[in-house]
């Protein structure tokens, strides 16, 4: 029987809004009759508050409803910025130029990725979906990229927008063998921070540490908007070629693409 985890992470900003789409657009996308359980990790917070985003306000009780019947844990941030050492991240340099808030909130999302990813592991998944729940799915995953596990063990299927240079980390599918590299990056960072010369970035990071595993990148149609704590939808380009960053990205697209063609016909 195929298996699959689904692996939630980071904070439910708008569940109300959010889950409904995600019902629809991703756990009914999976193939009937799989072994499928849903796995979260999220921080108990009373107040949501982004500097770069503008974001300010109250994280009321029902964003975590709809996760309650689910395998997994909230916590708080508490401890989460020495794990990971972060005095030593902020001395790569501030990517984002807000005095380290940004790579503050990469640090906690890249470590409630690490904590549902470990969570995940003793399921054995054939294939692990995850999804941020402050994403609202305009479009359906592809039923397609759940065929052929055995051969798709080294897939990893990232939406075809927003790169940034590296690759888009907002949700992705991936097999067997890429899952725990897309999950655990957190432990590369300065791996990647020494082999590239670059302060840390999130699309660059979950590129780099996919390499390192020789993932065979695939691109997903599916598009999604994030939802703020007040409701508003940010505003997202959904084109392929926005960000795409240098040329040696565009023909790593290019044989993503390819592979994705590739896919669909089998």
């Amino acid at each position: 029987m195929l298996k699959i985890a689904v692996a939630f992470f980071g904070i439910p900003r708008n569940s109300p809004i959010c889950f409904p789409s995600i019902e629809q657009n991703v756990l009914a996308q999976l193939p009937a009759g799989s072994d499928i359980k849903c796995f979260y990790h999220l921080y108990k917070i009373d107040e949501v508050q982004n500097s770069r985003s503008g974001e300010k306000g109250e994280l009321t009780a029902d964003n975590y409803q709809p996760f309650e019947s689910m395998i997994g844990t909230l916590t708080s941030t508490e401890g989460v910025l020495e794990r990971w050492d972060f005095e030593q991240v902020k001395a790569q340099g501030d990517t984002w130029a807000d005095d380290y808030a940004s790579l503050r909130n990469l640090i906690y999302q890249l470590n409630s990725l690490h904590t549902v990813t470990t969570m995940i592991e003793s399921f054995n998944p054939d294939f692990v979906v995850f999804v941020r729940p402050d994403n609202f799915f305009h479009s359906a995953l592809p039923g397609y990229v759940f065929a052929h596990p055995e051969a798709r063990k080294h897939n990893a299927y990232i939406p075809d927008w927003q790169w940034w240079g590296g690759l888009n980390d907002r949700f992705a599918v991936c097999g067997r063998d890429t899952y725990v590299a897309y999950g655990k990056r957190v432990e590369r960072i300065f791996d990647f921070c020494k082999a590239t010369g670059r302060k840390l970035h999130s699309e660059r990071l979950l590129k780099y540490a996919l390499q390192q595993v020789d993932a065979k990148i695939c691109t997903l149609p599916t598009q999604a908007s994030r939802v703020r704590i007040t409701g508003a939808f940010a505003e997202e380009s959904f084109s392929p070629k926005r960000g795409m960053g240098k040329r040696e990205n565009r023909y790593f697209h290019l044989f993503a693409a390819l592979r994705t063609w590739w896919d669909r016909r089998r």
